[in-house]
């Protein structure tokens, strides 16, 4: 995630949340800058292999990049921008303050319905932000539907304030009507027959994955003290250790048995003998 941020504080800063931004003077673009130099649809920004790429759209008064001027190329942290007579500075969210992340990061308002599909618009933390059908609003949806001043939204903390401005047709927070109530994320807003998703800043998404440090890479292993008792050794079935070798005994007596069963196998044989004869 980057954080575009006006050189001359003319507009809040402008934390780059999805993966396509659409750039110029035109109302239905996700980032507006209000200068007679930028083009209705000045150029595009999105996202391509985890890089941040501009592209310009055949603007009459170009785009930079540090002074160059550019057709299509990666921006990163520290470039300056330029549509026009407008200088952005590219900032990197890892080296913001814990607090302006909080601080910075921004609520968004995503359509559901069909009547603006895909449609986010993000709500800044310096003001409220008026809805409504009128071009006076912060933002416009140009429906009969919707009164000329229909809802405001503010965030105070970590919550959105959402708040109905009189309308005609009523403000409704997951179902139901409000005059004034605190949104959570996920929550759903609905302005009569339009419907947005409301979603929470992701400070988890402006933090950077940091490669391990050599030492806790080269951390020796820590090795198990010897024990002083006696190892027990675990032997197949088929070692001396696990047969049973017969005793001194056992083998004597088996010894003199077969020699007198020898013995009187030759007297038997002796006597057949004599008697034949």
């Amino acid at each position: 995630m980057l954080k575009l941020h006006f050189k001359d504080n003319r507009q809040p800063a402008v934390w780059v949340t999805e993966k396509s931004y659409c750039i110029g003077s035109a109302s239905d673009n996700q980032l507006v800058i209000h200068d007679q130099s930028v083009d209705a649809l000045h150029a595009k920004l999105f996202v391509e292999d985890d890089k941040y790429v501009l592209k310009d759209n055949n603007s009459s008064t170009g785009c930079f990049i540090n002074g160059q001027r550019v057709t299509q190329k990666e921006i990163l942290p520290g470039d300056i921008v330029r549509f026009g007579n407008t200088e952005l500075i590219v900032l990197d969210p890892r080296k913001l303050h814990e607090d302006d992340s909080l601080q910075g990061a921004p609520w968004r308002l995503v359509s559901d319905s069909s009547w603006l599909p895909g449609k986010t618009f993000i709500i800044p933390v310096e003001r409220p932000v008026v809805i409504g059908r009128t071009e006076n609003c912060d933002i416009t949806i140009p429906g009969t539907h919707l009164s000329r001043r229909h809802t405001e939204l503010r965030i105070q903390g970590s919550h959105l304030l959402v708040k109905d401005l009189g309308s005609s047709n009523g403000t409704f927070l997951n179902d139901k009507q409000i005059t004034e109530a605190t949104a959570q994320n996920g929550d759903r807003l609905r302005l009569d027959v339009y419907t947005f998703r409301l979603v929470a800043p992701d400070v988890d998404g402006h933090k950077t994955r940091v490669r391990a440090s050599i030492d806790s890479i080269s951390k020796p292993v820590e090795r198990k003290q010897a024990s002083s008792e006696p190892k027990r050794w675990k032997t197949r079935p088929t070692s001396p250790g696990n047969r049973t070798e017969p005793t001194y005994e056992e083998s004597s007596s088996k010894h003199w048995k077969w020699v007198l069963i020898g013995v009187a196998v030759i007297v038997l044989a002796m006597i057949a003998g004599k008697l034949l004869w």
